[in-house]
């Protein structure tokens, strides 16, 4: 066994056997010296075998960092060429403006295709306005269309769920297509929702207006996934009384 030490002021190294044996016996220890320089260069290649050997230990994978997804760039049978389409808190302001002055509540902006591997999958945005006192007296449930409703002013108060003891088919809706209406739920939970709320509520769900505390609005995206909806392009909405 061997101890290296350098002293403070020295210009070699040393390495210290504590015996030095004659004829199998120990009769003293054994000081070996080596120059500076040697040492120095012992060290340097001892720490590239060392860099060396964690390299080669080392994963491929982690040296070659290869992207884990195999797919190719663009996938075939998707869409990756469809306009985006912006809608301004200006032309919302607008929509509702023209919705007021024609006494409308429900009015939607556009419907537009959503890309992705699918054809039909669309989505839209509408604008509800719900006014004080305003009180809707039947549930609404959407064979194909979920919703998500965000509040940009006002409060109300909505019947949520529940199960619907008198259904009955209503005629295809130009904002979220086929479904049912009815007046009776049973287990609907009672919400309110304000300004800046954000309410999510999947196709098939029965969903009544039930009242506004004061004038309500709030913009509706409609996510259409079998293409129910007629396509509609910004800027078309009619404001008519039907």
């Amino acid at each position: 066994m061997a101890f290296a030490f350098r002293q403070a002021d020295n210009i070699e190294m040393k390495t210290i056997s504590p015996f030095h044996f004659r004829n199998g016996v120990p009769v003293c220890m054994r000081v070996t010296k080596f120059p500076r320089s040697f040492a120095w260069r012992s060290f340097a290649a001892a720490m590239f075998l060392l860099g060396i050997s964690a390299f080669i230990s080392t994963p491929k994978a982690a040296q070659a960092q290869q992207p884990n997804d195999p797919s190719p760039v663009v996938l075939p049978g998707h869409h990756y060429d469809l306009p985006a389409t912006l809608i301004t808190a200006a032309q919302i302001e607008a929509h509702k403006k023209n919705m007021v002055d024609a006494k409308l509540t429900d009015i939607p902006m556009n419907m537009v295709k959503s890309g992705g591997g699918s054809d039909v999958h669309q989505f839209g945005i509408s604008i509800v306005n719900r006014y004080k006192g305003q009180k809707n007296p039947n549930y609404a449930v959407h064979d194909d269309v979920a919703e998500v409703y965000y509040v940009v002013e006002g409060k109300g108060h909505m019947k949520l769920g529940g199960k619907i003891t008198d259904w009955k088919r209503r005629p295809v809706s130009q904002g979220n297509g086929r479904g049912s209406a009815g007046t009776t739920a049973v287990g609907a939970q009672d919400v309110t929702i304000a300004k800046g709320d954000v309410l999510i509520i999947p196709a098939g769900t029965p969903h009544k207006w039930e009242g506004a505390d004061e004038f309500t609005s709030y913009v509706v995206v409609r996510v259409d996934p079998d293409g129910v909806a007629p396509l509609m392009a910004l800027g078309t909405a009619k404001f008519a009384q039907e």
